[in-house]
């Protein structure tokens, strides 16, 4: 069976930036209580799992649905 590898990228750089501009990851974090630590690896999408809290926590904050924060892409695996 083939089936296309793809993995899930977090939108949070987009969703800040369409917020304000000026929305820095530490104010982010202060805003929503989230860690800071938590808040570079999903504005970085260096993570690995994520908590629902979070999600919840991110997609009130930024009034959007979990389909706007993060998104399924294709990946190279030829690596």
């Amino acid at each position: 069976m083939w089936y296309r590898m793809r993995k899930m990228f977090c939108r949070l750089a987009v969703l800040m930036a369409e917020k304000d501009p000026s929305l820095s990851q530490r104010q982010l974090a202060k805003d929503t209580g989230l860690s800071p630590t938590t808040v570079h690896k999903l504005f970085t999408n260096k993570f690995e799992r994520i908590d629902a809290n979070t999600i919840e926590t991110l997609c009130n904050y930024f009034d959007k649905e979990i389909n706007d924060l993060f998104v399924l892409r294709s990946v190279d695996t030829n690596n």
